[in-house]
């Protein structure tokens, strides 16, 4: 179980349900649960991104991400008293308000922590997770949308090439393993890039209107903007 809080909101991670939402109303001295998963997850660990979105991880190797919509916050907050959140009618034998599911990607392994963290001074902020293996990653957040265009195209044209898997296992379906992957793209995988033949990296390049000496030195500000 794990407890993060901004304000007077509570984000319990528990071991068995997931992420709960609570508030804490002064007036009336009381916690208020208003809003929770729509999936049970074995959480691990969490970490508040900001006032209404969450990441955690859980037992079964996953890494999601989960935000409240914005018009509940405010109702919420909006409330003294908590009287009309304790008056809504329960939704899916839970909360009255449901998170929506952001990001989910499978790494594999465990999560044991997880934070909101700047590893290169005046670099971007990353999330920074450990696992029970060993496993040290982390999901560094798109700043434009040409760079989401040309990666998730990138990692596209990888899954085609990947031939690295000692088992066979088909990429995609590693990463959805549990869930559908969603909105995160694999950076160990696109970074498989500069071993492939001249050839492919050309063709590749071709593609994504890039040549290969660019999207290797795309690949490489990502890593050195905001990790190592």
């Amino acid at each position: 179980m794990s407890l993060q809080t901004q304000g007077t909101r509570i984000i319990v991670g528990d071991q068995a349900e997931s992420l709960i939402y609570v508030t804490y109303k002064a007036a009336a001295n009381r916690l208020i649960i208003f809003a929770d998963d729509v999936v049970a997850r074995w959480t691990t660990a969490t970490a508040m991104l900001d006032y209404d979105t969450v990441a955690s991880g859980d037992k079964f190797g996953n890494v999601f991400v989960s935000r409240l919509d914005s018009a509940v916050s405010t109702a919420v907050d909006e409330d003294p008293s908590g009287l009309s959140i304790l008056h809504e009618k329960p939704f899916l034998q839970g909360a009255p308000h449901k998170t929506d599911l952001v990001a989910h990607f499978h790494i594999g392994d465990i999560v044991t922590s997880m934070t909101r963290t700047s590893l290169v001074p005046g670099g971007r902020e990353v999330l920074l997770y450990t696992g029970l293996n060993g496993t040290v990653g982390a999901l560094v957040p798109f700043v434009a949308k040409e760079d989401v265009e040309t990666l998730s195209t990138l990692e596209m044209h990888m899954r085609q090439e990947a031939t690295s898997s000692i088992v066979g296992r088909d990429h995609l379906a590693f990463r959805g393993y549990y869930a559908p992957v969603k909105a995160v793209v694999d950076g160990d995988l696109c970074e498989t890039f500069g071993q492939l033949p001249v050839t492919k990296q050309r063709a590749i390049g071709e593609e994504l209107d890039r040549t290969p000496a660019e999207v290797n030195k795309k690949l490489e500000q990502l890593r050195t903007t905001s990790a190592f």
